[in-house]
């Protein structure tokens, strides 16, 4: 065999190797480097609260991106019930104002579990997406859920930091009707009682809430579930001067309602961004 022959099976290995090489750095995915990211806004993390799903937020949502203009919904994180994490969506190049949707597959799960849930939502969007601060809007059980968050995360690097908070008709001393313990259950029903454990290591723990984290609450007259006392309670964590709180007055509005009222739209607007509809 002539010299030149004896070297084909060489180049034919090393054109593989080459192309094996191409292929993979064709194919690789990069997280999107924290350096090189910046926004002019937190994105807002919205989260749902207990029996809660994609379309708790999704009419909320689709007014603020089509309706007013106010910025995108950019990523939708599903947990599982396993608790593994999906994300649909990519973060733009851009710095226009983002919206983040969170929902929870086992939606009747414990405050623990699902605010542990959200922790990982928040790592990963610090570590995958270079997010350094947020803002949350959580309906019901999602106010508890975050306000658990800050009083057991909120002052660890690790996670993005929480810039302003909402809790939408949240009760934070839990459901004052044994009528709705009839119809609902699971290990967040529990937790959703008055005086359940829950909700007293909740306050246990408010002297942990971070200082310079600003919160609205919303409660309304309509609501059904929660009465105003209870949803404003969140005022004996928070420092005054990082506090306010606002009530529909329209008694049509009922509890699930609150996130379908165009009132709410303008108080969230407001507060987060100094905008009106």
């Amino acid at each position: 065999m002539s010299k030149s022959g004896k070297n084909i099976p060489f180049l034919l290995s090393l054109l593989l190797l080459l192309a094996y090489i191409s292929f993979q750095l064709l194919n690789r995915s990069e997280p999107v480097n924290s350096q090189n990211q910046t926004y002019i806004d937190p994105p807002t993390i919205f989260v749902h609260g207990y029996k809660g799903t994609y379309n708790s937020f999704n009419g909320m949502l689709n007014r603020f991106e089509y309706n007013y203009h106010w910025g995108h919904r950019v990523l939708i994180c599903k947990v599982a019930k396993n608790g593994h994490l999906f994300v649909n969506g990519h973060i733009p190049n851009d710095s226009h104002r983002m919206f983040i949707q969170v929902v929870f597959e086992n939606n009747r799960a414990s405050f623990q579990d699902t605010s542990h849930w959200l922790s990982e939502v928040m790592l990963l969007l610090k570590e995958r997406y270079g997010i350094e601060n947020v803002n949350i809007v959580g309906h019901s059980m999602g106010g508890i859920i975050s306000t658990k968050f800050l009083l057991d995360h909120g002052n660890q690097l690790r996670y993005p930091k929480v810039e302003k908070l909402v809790t939408i008709g949240s009760p934070f001393l839990g459901i004052d009707q044994s009528s709705y313990f009839k119809v609902n259950s699971g290990p967040a029903a529990l937790d959703l009682k008055p005086g359940s454990k829950a909700l007293q290591d909740l306050w246990r723990k408010s002297n942990h809430f971070p200082p310079d984290v600003k919160v609205l609450a919303i409660a309304g007259k309509g609501d059904q579930v929660v009465n105003i006392s209870s949803a404003l309670s969140i005022r004996r964590m928070v420092p005054r001067h990082n506090y306010q709180d606002k009530i529909v007055q329209n008694v049509q509005v009922t509890h699930s309602g609150l996130h379908e009222s165009t009132e709410v739209d303008h108080f969230i607007g407001t507060f987060l961004w100094g905008l009106t509809p």
